[in-house]
C-alpha cells in the first residue's frame, strides 16, 4: 500500500511533466469531519498530487501551482518537521513527521518548478526571452 500511495500511475501525466521527490506521512485537513490522513504529497513539473489512503483506496487530488500561495515549514519538537500548502490566506495541507533529507529535496524541487510555472525565477524568464529572440 505505501508504494501505491506514492504512485501516480492511474494519473495521465501532462506532456514533459515529470514527478519529483515525494513526501509520505500524515496529512491535516478537513474532509468529511475529519482531519487526519495517511498520505502522500507529490510534485511534479506543473503541479502537485495530494495522495490520501482510505479504506476503499487511494484518493488523488491535484493541485496546480498557480493555487498555491505560499509553502512553510516548521519544526516542532514532540511532533518534527511539518510542511504547510497555503491556498489562499489558509492552510488548506498539512504533513507532519517530515525527515530532513527528504524534506529538502521535495523543497528544492518544488520551489524551482513552482517558481517556473509562476515565471519566478531568473531561469525560467531567461529561457523564455532567449526562445523569444
Amino acid at each position: 500500500m505505501h508504494n501505491k500511495l506514492k504512485s501516480l500511475e492511474r494519473i495521465r501525466l501532462r506532456d514533459d511533466e515529470v514527478i519529483g521527490p515525494e513526501l509520505v506521512g500524515t496529512i491535516e485537513y478537513e474532509k468529511n469531519g475529519f482531519h487526519s490522513f495517511y498520505g502522500a504529497i507529490i510534485p511534479t513539473t506543473e503541479r502537485v498530487f495530494v495522495n490520501i489512503r482510505h479504506e476503499d483506496g487511494i484518493d488523488s487530488h491535484p493541485v496546480e501551482y498557480s493555487e498555491i500561495s505560499g509553502i512553510s515549514t516548521e519544526n516542532l519538537l514532540m511532533v518534527g518537521n511539518i510542511v504547510h500548502i497555503w491556498i489562499g490566506k489558509e492552510i488548506k495541507i498539512s504533513m507532519k513527521s517530515v525527515s530532513d533529507g527528504k524534506l529538502d529535496k521535495f523543497l528544492n524541487f518544488l520551489y524551482k518548478y513552482r517558481s517556473r510555472q509562476l515565471r519566478l525565477d531568473s531561469d525560467a524568464s531567461m529561457g523564455s526571452t532567449q526562445k523569444a529572440g
